[in-house]
């Protein structure tokens, strides 16, 4: 198994972030060193920061063997797009027919992670999800594995294709209305979008085969309320 890490070491101006630029390189510094102690011989770093970024330094100071791929690219307000057109614009690093364990930069996998208790053999997606049995159900992109880079591309194809067009479709009484409304007014693009997590689950029930777990086995911080919050999934 590989591991993928998808980050933004450094933001653009544009871009509110409560993290600091040295604060960003510190944990992922952090994600790369606990990835290996988990046995992970092949970390992969696709960042999408419009500032350039000293990959060898990166690769120097983590102390462990790194594939550091940076892909400049227009930042959408949307950031589940952000990380999907990351992923599939450097898919072609990855080596083919390998299980992939993606995580965000600013995660790193606790003791609980164990690929023992994760079907790899009949599973296309494994992860955790939120009500995801409900309509409005999420499958989170914090930390997933999936089988081989060749279904990670489809899935993130389609996640894209459903998050541009969801707000498209009826869905009850309030989305009839807004698309009836629609036909008499000139709309260009797409009013609304849906997350990725969103997108996930959707199409995690339709296309692929998965196994969710009560906790993957990663935590990290987020920006919540203007403090930093722990999450653990």
């Amino acid at each position: 198994m590989i591991a993928l890490i998808t980050s933004t070491l450094r933001p653009t101006d544009k871009t509110h972030s409560f993290f600091k630029e040295e604060e960003r390189y510190t944990q992922t510094l952090e994600t790369i060193r606990k990835l290996s102690g988990k046995g992970f011989s092949e970390i992969y770093i696709f960042d999408n920061s419009s500032k350039k970024i000293n990959g060898e330094q990166l690769i120097q100071d983590s102390g462990c063997k790194l594939f550091f791929i940076q892909n400049c690219q227009y930042t959408f307000r949307n950031k589940g797009l952000n990380e999907a057109l990351l992923i599939l614009n450097s898919l072609n690093h990855l080596p083919p027919d390998r299980p992939i364990f993606k995580i965000s930069a600013r995660y790193y996998p606790t003791d609980q992670f164990n690929t023992e208790r994760m079907n790899l053999v009949t599973t296309d997606f494994i992860g955790k999800g939120y009500s995801f049995d409900k309509r409005g159900g999420l499958f989170s992109t914090r930390g997933y594995i999936v089988k081989d880079k060749e279904l990670l591309e489809r899935m993130l194809v389609l996640c894209i294709e459903d998050m541009m067009s969801y707000s498209k479709g009826i869905y009850g009484l309030s989305s009839l209305i807004n698309h009836l409304k629609s036909i008499f007014v000139l709309q260009t693009g797409s009013p609304f979008q849906i997350s990725m997590e969103h997108a996930f689950a959707r199409i995690l029930k339709t296309h692929f085969s998965y196994q969710l777990l009560e906790n993957i086995g990663i935590e990290g911080y987020i920006a919540g309320a203007g403090q930093k919050e722990l999450i653990t999934e």
